[in-house]
């Protein structure tokens, strides 16, 4: 990351509460450092070495940090004496010149604090033309739908309310927790996107104070947890986000991390925002603009999904496939059709069931039997919801399209004889069609992957990356 730590950014420092080791290190990092052309993720540097150091992160902190980087440094006597003096351990020294274990892997989670940013600044404008304010609304709201069913969730606001002047003590205690944490279900789901609509940036930035409450929301349940903290912008009131991080990662069964999102936030505030994701052993991301923001959600958000194991409410009614109502527009569909594994790819199979309406059940008849489940619209080809599963006890599966399918436009004009997609790299004289369309305009739906797109026979498209739930649109 490139900062410039002006007399500006140290005055706001200071009155945040940095100490002149801080300060110290952060000019030298600054000096020491050339600006990249680009900003991305580096391996860490002697100088956020000594940074963190001097923030007063723990020994084990520290050692995290240091394990997800390459390289291996030659430290000289003075430098060892400059770590030493700052706090650093012997084996921080030792992991520092190569005896370092692998980085931790994420495990998986049960409970999520997701905080948001309303202060003030936020009603500043985006590259685009629209409010810092809505783009995190809008995107943070996307989130809330991609959360699975069942996680424990908790949202905490701040800065959402202002009190008297700009110095009243009583805007650093505008924190709010909107959702305490609990099971997130549909009606749960959709009060909490009603409220996310109304917000309105106003107050001051007490991030430490958010991340306290936060935590103490997610203490409830003692269980594997994670944190994001999406803010445009430095703590305004003293707090210490990596100190507070670093003693929600001691305190609490952190594996997700304490992650941090910093929104068109200057580069120098770039360097203490990151210090709070290295404090809690998660990921900095920085977008500036919303474009790169929901990127960065999106990317978070994958991560997310995949660790997340909500608790499971089982259904022991009945053995069953449920496919629920999807969340995004696709194209109208036919049926949900089951079939045994081992026909799959045949070109006649058995259907063993088929419902017409979504979150209707499709009963399983056999524990042991190996399944598949197809999707199949109007107007097209069937294609995979669910393979190679089997249900030995009595339960209910449920699935969301919008959760494995994606969709793929081709817009042109005149007529065209064929337009269909294969999966990327088949270059057999006779490919297989994965979904097809009549005419330009018609959306075909295709499971969540790479796929080359044709027009009569003609490629134009190689390995077009298609996520679940989203439409990719050619021209």
């Amino acid at each position: 990351m490139a900062f410039e730590v002006t007399d500006a950014v140290v005055a706001k420092l200071k009155a945040a509460g940095a100490s002149e080791k801080v300060v110290a290190a952060l000019q030298a990092a600054a000096k020491a450092r050339p600006a990249p052309a680009a900003k991305t993720e580096v391996p860490i540097t002697y100088e956020q070495v000594l940074q963190l150091i001097s923030l007063g992160l723990d020994e084990a902190t520290v050692l995290q940090r240091i394990a997800k980087t390459p390289p291996i440094f030659t430290l000289g006597a003075a430098q060892e004496d400059e770590l030493v003096k700052a706090g650093a351990t012997p084996k921080v020294l030792a992991a520092l010149k190569g005896d370092r274990p692998a980085a931790p892997a994420a495990r998986d989670i049960t409970d999520l604090a997701l905080i948001l940013d309303c202060s003030g600044s936020m009603q500043e404008l985006t590259k685009e033309g629209e409010t810092k304010m809505e783009a995190a609304k809008r995107i943070v709201a996307d989130l809330v739908k991609k959360i699975p069913a069942g996680l424990n969730l908790t949202f905490v606001v701040y800065g959402h309310e202002v009190f008297g002047g700009a110095d009243d003590p009583r805007n650093c205690q505008a924190v709010k927790v909107v959702r305490p944490l609990g099971p997130l279900d549909e009606a749960g789901r959709a009060a909490l996107l009603k409220y996310i609509a109304t917000i309105k940036p106003t107050g001051a930035t007490p991030i430490a104070n958010a991340m306290r409450l936060a935590g103490t929301e997610l203490a409830k349940n003692d269980a594997l947890c994670g944190m994001v903290v999406l803010t445009d912008g430095l703590e305004s009131c003293r707090g210490n986000p990596a100190g507070e991080a670093a003693d929600l990662l001691a305190n609490l069964k952190i594996s997700f991390g304490v992650n941090v999102i910093g929104f068109g936030v200057k580069d120098a505030d770039d360097v203490a925002l990151a210090a709070i994701a290295e404090a809690g052993n998660g990921k900095y991301y920085n977008a500036d603009s919303s474009e790169e923001l929901a990127e960065r959600m999106l990317s978070l958000a994958t991560e997310l999904i995949a660790v997340a194991k909500p608790p499971e409410v089982i259904d022991t009614s009945r053995r069953a496939v449920r496919v629920l109502k999807p969340e995004v527009d696709l194209p109208e569909m036919k049926s949900i059709t089951l079939i045994e594994e081992k026909e799959a790819g045949s070109a006649v199979r058995t259907q063993l069931g088929s419902v017409d309406k979504y979150d209707d059940y499709l009963r399983i008849p056999s524990g042991t039997t190996k399944y598949a489940v197809l999707w199949e619209p109007k107007e097209g080809f069937s294609v995979f919801l669910l393979r190679d599963f089997s249900i030995p006890e009595r339960r209910v599966i449920d699935v969301k399209p919008d959760t494995v399918l994606g969709m793929i436009q081709v817009d042109g004009t005149g007529d065209a004889k064929e337009i269909y997609a294969v999966k990327a790299g088949e270059r057999s004289a006779v490919v297989t069609k994965v979904q097809q369309a009549k005419k330009y305009g018609e959306i075909m739906v295709v499971p969540a992957g790479k796929y080359d797109v044709y027009v009569d026979r003609s490629r134009i498209e190689e390995d077009l990356e298609v996520e679940a739930g989203k439409l990719v649109r050619l021209k």
